[in-house]
C-alpha cells in the first residue's frame, strides 16, 4: 500500500456532537463543525479552538484542555459614575496553566447591591442609580466557577432629583434626614407633625417638620405708650437665612418691603418696628431666604 502526502481519519460522532474529517499532515490542517473548530499543525506548541462555550486550548502531544479558571477580576470603565450615568463592566480571569482570559461584558452574569444600578444590560453595561448623596456599593460577576465583587462609587450631581422629592425646592438630604427614602410624608407640601405649616415652609424657617412644638412663629405687639406704632416679633432667626418684613393693606393688591423702622434681636427672637400702623387693616407676612 503506498500512502499519500496527507492522512486522513472518518467522521467522528457520539449523542451530542458530529465532527468533521480531521487532517493531519506537516503543514497542519483544519476541523470544522456546526458547533466548533479546530486548528491542529504538528510541531506546533497549542492552539485555540474556538465556540460559544466551553473554551479549549489545544497543546502538543493532547487532545484538547478545558479551562479551569482560578481567580477572576471584575474591571469598570469608569468605576466613579456620576448618577444615572453608564459605565461598561468587563473581567479578567486567572487559568489554572497560569495565562490570562479576558472577558466581556457579555460574558458574566452580573448582580448589583440594591440602589446601585438602574440597570445592566446583556452586554455588562451599567446604569448608575439615583442618589442624594455621593454613594458606594458593590456589583458581583459571576462566570462558571468563580465569583468575584466590585466596588462602584456614584456622584451626587443634583441636590434636588431624588425619587419622590425632586424637585421640590427642598434639598434631597434634609427630607432623607427627617423621613427616610421615598416617604409621601417626606413631600414639600406635606404636613406630617399637624403643627398647620407643610414642609417647604419648615425647611424655609429652619425648624423640624416632625416636631409640632418646632414651628415658625409670627406675632404683632402693640406699644401702648405709642399707638401709632407696633412691632412685628418672629422666631426662630437663624444666622444662615436672611429676613424680610412684609405689609399688605389689600390682599389683593400684594405685600411691599416694610418701611425701615429699626428692629432688635434677642437670641433667636427679632423685634422689627412698624412705624406706621395707622390703618384699620395691615397684614403683615416674613419673607425667608437662603444664602
Amino acid at each position: 500500500m503506498v500512502l499519500g502526502a496527507a492522512l486522513t481519519a472518518g467522521l467522528a460522532a457520539s449523542e451530542s456532537y458530529r465532527a468533521a474529517a480531521v487532517v493531519l499532515n506537516a503543514g497542519g490542517g483544519q476541523a470544522t463543525s456546526a458547533r466548533y473548530s479546530v486548528q491542529c499543525s504538528i510541531g506546533e506548541i497549542g492552539q485555540v479552538t474556538t465556540a460559544p462555550a466551553p473554551k479549549v486550548v489545544a497543546k502538543s502531544g493532547r487532545v484538547g484542555q478545558l479551562l479551569e479558571l482560578t481567580s477572576l477580576t471584575l474591571l469598570a470603565d469608569p468605576a466613579i459614575i456620576p448618577e444615572m450615568r453608564q459605565s461598561q463592566l468587563a473581567g479578567q480571569a486567572i487559568v489554572d496553566d497560569a495565562s490570562r482570559l479576558i472577558l466581556r461584558g457579555g460574558d458574566l452574569f452580573w448582580r448589583p447591591e440594591s440602589g446601585l444600578a438602574v440597570s445592566i444590560d446583556p452586554q455588562g453595561l451599567l446604569t448608575a442609580g439615583n442618589v442624594y448623596q455621593p454613594s458606594s456599593g458593590w456589583v458581583e460577576g459571576r462566570f462558571p466557577g468563580v465569583v468575584a465583587r466590585i466596588n462602584l462609587s456614584i456622584l451626587n450631581t443634583g441636590d434636588d432629583d431624588f425619587g419622590l422629592y425632586a424637585h421640590d425646592q427642598i434639598p434631597d438630604p434634609w427630607q432623607v434626614g427627617f423621613f427616610g427614602e421615598h416617604n409621601p410624608a417626606g413631600q414639600a407640601n406635606a404636613d406630617p407633625d399637624g403643627d398647620g405649616q407643610i414642609n417647604f415652609a419648615e425647611f424655609m424657617a429652619g425648624v423640624s417638620p416632625t416636631n409640632s412644638a418646632s414651628r415658625f412663629v409670627l406675632e404683632i405687639a402693640d406699644l401702648p405708650d405709642l399707638p401709632t406704632q407696633k412691632f412685628v416679633i418672629f422666631s426662630p432667626r437663624l444666622a444662615d437665612r436672611s429676613y424680610t418684613v412684609e405689609y399688605s393693606l389689600d390682599l389683593v393688591a400684594g405685600f411691599q418691603p416694610l418701611a425701615d423702622g429699626g428692629q432688635i434681636d434677642f437670641g433667636e427672637t427679632r423685634f422689627v418696628l412698624d412705624p406706621e400702623a395707622t390703618e384699620p387693616s395691615k397684614f403683615y407676612r416674613v419673607k425667608i431666604a437662603l444664602p
